[in-house]
């Protein structure tokens, strides 16, 4: 595993002899600068003596590189070198020469090695807290420079894991500033950069440019993590993958306590957290000058005074889905019937526990899960507020009256639903999307699905091998003329959906994968709908008719096959969640929409490019046109998706 490198020794050897003749830049005597070799190998960083010392970058003819220490002119201690056929060596050298993982005994003997610093991965060398350091991603990419407040803050440079290469400013852990950025095609841009993104004189995004690029590399190699402290149980420093960040006191790798949360566009909201979100008495700082100081409650704004809520604070609580807070401060989120808790939903208990499953009559009755705050948890089946084990699980329906017969056409869907993520800032209202519709699909307004036919995952369960396995064994089931729908409301990065279980670089759901599990699927009929950032119900109906059912599933039977996929926003665009509405902008839109308000030309049936019309008109003057939906695919634009009852 041993590699020896003779053109780093030549190089290295003729350093004291031709050093000032070749020196590109800076002070290549006893400072920092930029040295070539007569080998052609390159090397940039600190020198004392004429020699490579500290922490430096070299590259050699043949495409490999190393960051790391120097000493005497070589690579000695701690470092990564990429070779030419792109592995990675990350542990020791010494003169040269890479000895392993861990330090070798004569290493050690000399001082040269520091035997707590084992690390592979994170910080590998030098200060990355405040100062000068060498940082290696998960995937292999490795960046070398200035670190502030424990961020890669300052000037250095980054090789990418696809093999481009960004050298300039950085804020904040992204490139921000002057610089350029060198792309594995060989092409390359010298400019101004905002969060990663090149943009031009104005401060726009240049599109045109990033149009031309097939890959971002600076969006998927971004330094993430707890930076600093203890980021589960105590006071640390936790970075987003997103460019958001928090610093302050955790309670089970959650914001909880005193803390400033720190947002990707610069403004930041300093005070209280309770479960990831203000809760409390606090400061919201926006970029635009204003301050907002009082109240929050559940990450929304209740004035200047603490009032909490009580009752029913949203939604229908009485034959529907809704939000209702109990005068003991626990809150149910989820179906109603005669005005009690009923159906699936949510209960979060003011100690910080959580039920998620099945209700009837306002008590735990079905399956369910009991999330405890130790972070154990109760699974199994429950009746009249009981844990009950052994018990057969019987299914709460949301409506007495049955689904009719529909032979030759069936519905199957998978919704899913996340807001309680640990490696991204915990969402509001995605959760709560997805009961709704969920809500919507299981009623008679919605197409009356028995369980045999949807499938709904929230925060825990929605982990990528449940979410992929249940996608499969739900649209598999598919004949050849039913449709398939997934619904999803999470977090989202360019070219991926996150699951619960991402854990900030890895187990990512691309779209590549949704699109392969759709396609394996033998139903006619396919729809995607996501509430997304980056993401680049569909069913429900108005009114329980049997007749305006049935000739729904006959409209639908006539239009041609085809895949339609709704995204809430563009890939450069963050999908928005509103306090005012207290659901996701997005998803608001489209339950609106299937409810009846898309169908333009008022012939009972909403197709699936009047909804689409409907919720981009929509979103986009809600948001001042901050968001934009998107829709592709290989879809019949009049495949009805609701029927609206008059």
């Amino acid at each position: 595993m041993n590699r020896f490198s003779p053109l780093l020794l030549l190089a290295c050897l003729l350093a004291g002899v031709t050093l000032s003749a070749q020196c590109l830049e800076g002070d290549c005597a006893n400072g920092e600068g930029s040295y070539r070799y007569s080998s052609g190998a390159r090397y940039t960083g600190p020198f004392i003596n004429g020699k490579s010392q500290g922490i430096g970058i070299c590259y050699w003819p043949d495409g490999s590189f190393y960051h790391g220490e120097w000493a005497e002119g070589l690579p000695h201690g701690k470092g990564a070198k990429t070779l030419n056929d792109g592995k990675l060596q990350v542990g020791w050298f010494e003169k040269g020469r890479f000895v392993g993982e861990h330090p070798s005994e004569s290493l050690r003997a000399r001082g040269g090695a520091q035997p707590a610093n084992d690390k592979l991965e994170g910080c590998i060398s030098g200060n990355c807290y405040t100062g000068r350091g060498v940082y290696v991603f998960p995937s292999g990419a490795v960046y070398t420079g200035d670190f502030l407040d424990g961020e890669i803050h300052g000037n250095g440079l980054c090789h990418f894991s696809d093999g481009s290469e960004y050298r300039g400013q950085w804020q904040h852990r992204q490139p921000h500033g002057q610089g350029t950025m060198a792309y594995s095609d060989g092409s390359q841009r010298t400019g101004m950069w905002e969060r990663g993104q090149p943009v031009d004189g104005q401060g726009a995004l240049a599109s045109s440019y990033l149009s031309s690029q097939n890959t971002e590399a600076a969006n998927t190699d971004v330094q993430a993590g707890c930076i600093s402290g203890d980021c589960f149980g105590g006071r640390g420093t936790l970075a987003y993958i997103d460019g958001s960040r928090y610093e302050g006191v955790f309670r089970n790798g959650l914001p909880e306590g005193r803390g400033t949360f720190y947002y990707p566009n610069g403004e930041k909201y300093s005070g209280e957290f309770r479960n990831g979100v203000p809760n409390g008495k606090g400061t919201l700082y926006q970029i635009n000058g204003n301050v907002t100081d009082g109240f929050w409650q559940d990450g929304e704004y209740s004035g200047r005074q603490a009032r909490p809520e009580k009752g029913c604070i949203s939604g229908d609580c009485q034959e529907g889905f809704g939000t209702y807070i109990f005068k003991e401060g626990d809150k149910y989120v989820g179906s109603f019937h005669n005005g009690l808790p009923h159906g699936r939903g949510t209960v979060f208990y003011d100690n910080g526990e959580r039920y998620e499953g099945e209700m009837a009559a306002g008590k735990l009755n079905g399956y369910g899960t009991l999330f405890l705050k130790d972070g154990s948890e109760v699974s199994g089946n429950w009746q009249s507020g009981v844990y009950a084990p052994h018990e057969q699980a019987t299914s709460v329906p949301l409506s007495p009256e049955p689904a009719p017969g529909q032979p030759g056409l069936q519905i199957w869907a998978v919704v899913i639903g996340i807001a309680a993520y640990n490696h991204m800032p915990v969402l509001r209202y995605t959760d709560d999307d997805a009961y709704r519709m969920y809500a919507f699909l299981k009623s008679p307004e919605g197409g009356a699905l028995d369980d045999s036919h949807i499938r709904i995952l929230i925060d825990e369960e929605a982990t990528l091998s449940n979410i992929k396995k249940t996608m499969a064994e739900i649209f598999n089931q598919a004949g050849r003329n039913d449709l398939v729908l997934l619904y999803y409301s999470g977090h989202g990065l360019p070219g991926a959906f996150l699951p619960y279980d991402f854990d900030g670089y890895s187990n990512k759901l691309f779209h590549e994968e949704i699109n392969a599990l759709l396609k394996r699927s033998p139903a006619k009929y396919k729809l995607c709908i996501a509430d997304a950032c980056h993401s680049g119900s569909l069913l429900a109906m108005r009114g329980s008719n049997p007749n305006m059912l049935a000739n729904y599933y006959n409209r639908l039977a006539q239009a041609n096959p085809g895949t339609a996929l709704i995204m809430s926003s563009k890939s450069e665009e963050t999908s928005l969640e509103s306090s005012g509405l207290r659901q996701g902008v997005f998803s608001h839109y489209l339950i609106r929409g299937l409810k009846g308000e898309a169908d333009k030309d008022a012939d009972g049936y909403v197709t699936v490019q009047e909804l689409y019309n409907f919720v981009y008109t929509n979103v986009r003057a809600y948001t001042g046109n901050m968001q934009s939906p998107l829709i592709q695919g290989d879809y019949d634009r009049s495949m009805p998706v609701a029927i609206r009852r008059d």
